[in-house]
């Protein structure tokens, strides 16, 4: 939560940036203080400070303490216990040997999964599991390689979800976000939460009645419109080089989120799936070959079970 913060300040106004800075440099202090005294420690005003509370994620001042408290009291079970977190790895180099760029990739690979689990909002994941399992309809947006993470999404919902459909087009996604009412869901994934293109797509599918979810980083502009946010905060510089375990973040809480959904005990489901896996083991049949034909190196259905 306090790396979350740290990270956002460079997006804050300039007051709700004080007020960060204060939590970050006594964080317990700010957990035993008054909406009033943080406020005079920042040199803010008090509604400054719930606009802060309101940016990070939470709905008041209340629901920030009761957060960091239980931040900074996780944070101090697991120093006991020896579990320290995963430093940060060092960004990648041009005298870098394949050997260390490769170590370097998939430690931060592991260092983005091991945040994620650390920061995930797992009631927000439940809200939004609900909002998809029960949604007339479902829509997934997504540009650039975030919108390779919106196909990714729907290969894997489509098989749940009776009406789910995905672009990464901006025209064709803004047609079809002015198509969704109330009862249908949104579904934006945005890496730094200030695509145009999606913020365009949240407001047009929220005027319309639509429940707006929102895979992206915390503090901007796509989080704080959107009505359900799960946020991925990475640490990683798309100037040197596309996005990577940020993507990686995101893809993971896809499946988290698939797995949400088919917890939920959809009418029909079982039956659903079934019917799919039938059609995929009838094209994994090795065909009818002559005898003298040579021997197929291809392993055999039971021993190449089908991609599901």
């Amino acid at each position: 939560m306090l790396d979350t913060i740290a990270s956002s300040i460079d997006r804050l106004r300039r007051a709700e940036a004080a007020v960060a800075r204060t939590v970050l440099a006594a964080p317990h202090a700010a957990v035993r203080a008054s909406l009033a005294q943080l406020a005079g420690k920042a040199g803010v005003s008090e509604p400054t400070v719930l606009r802060f509370c309101r940016t990070a994620g939470f709905g008041g001042f209340h629901e920030f303490k009761i957060a960091l408290a239980q931040h900074l009291a996780a944070s101090a079970a697991r120093e006991e216990a020896g579990d320290r977190p995963t430093p940060l790895v060092r960004d990648l180099s041009p005298n870098d040997s394949v050997a260390s760029a490769t170590e370097k990739v998939l430690n931060r690979s592991i260092d983005a999964l091991v945040r994620l689990r650390s920061r995930l909002d797992t009631a927000a994941l439940e809200r939004a599991a609900g909002v998809m399992a029960g949604a007339q309809r479902v829509q997934i947006v997504g540009v650039g390689a975030s919108g390779t993470v919106a196909l990714d999404a729907h290969h894997k919902l489509f098989r749940l979800l009776p009406q789910v459909t995905a672009s990464t087009d901006a025209h064709l996604q803004a047609m079809a976000a002015a198509t969704l009412g109330p009862g249908d869901a949104l579904l934006a994934i945005s890496k730094t939460g200030t695509s145009d293109e999606i913020f365009d797509v949240a407001n047009i599918a929220r005027d319309g009645g639509a429940t707006v979810i929102a895979i992206t980083a915390s503090a901007t502009p796509l989080a704080e419109r959107a009505d359900i946010r799960l946020t991925v905060d990475v640490d990683e510089d798309t100037a040197v080089h596309t996005p990577m375990v940020s993507r990686l973040a995101q893809l993971a809480l896809i499946d988290a989120l698939t797995v949400a959904i088919g917890l939920q005990a959809l009418p029909g489901l079982d039956r659903r799936l079934a019917r799919i896996k039938a059609v995929l083991a009838g094209h994994h049949r090795v065909p009818d070959r002559p005898a003298s034909a040579a021997p197929s190196l291809s392993p055999s259905p039971q021993e190449n079970p089908e991609e599901f």
